[in-house]
């Protein structure tokens, strides 16, 4: 783990602070405003839990887009692939006459409205 991957230890430093808080101050272990210093300390680290808990990891993140990626790379070269075996074998294509394209598209149109009426 290099040093941009690792962090810094931000507990430590909190402690630190609230010591030197304490000498500055002469606040005791049992004074109410260190009392609630410590309590608050408890909820923060509870709900910094919960957040982690419930937040995907970034390196999940990046699996994510790295398959994605991978996933519309591979899409991309089978079309290609298949639209190269069309342009190289054209025989294959076959089309539609007009009117029976015409006839299809009519009947679908009637066959909807008819569907239409018998719902309403």
């Amino acid at each position: 783990m290099n040093a941009k991957d690792s962090q810094p230890d931000f507990d430590e430093e909190f402690l630190q602070a609230i010591k030197q808080w304490r000498e500055r101050y002469k606040v005791e272990d049992d004074d109410a405003v260190f009392l609630l210093m410590e309590l608050f300390r408890i909820h923060q680290k509870h709900w910094d839990e919960l957040r982690h808990r419930q937040m995907p990891s970034l390196d999940q993140f990046r699996q994510d887009i790295a398959s994605t990626v991978e996933a519309a790379r591979s899409l991309r070269e089978q079309t290609a692939a298949v639209a190269k075996a069309l342009k190289d074998h054209p025989a294959t294509i076959k089309t539609v006459p007009l009117t029976s394209a015409a006839f299809a598209a009519l009947f679908t149109f009637l066959a909807g409205a008819l569907i239409a009426i018998a719902l309403l």
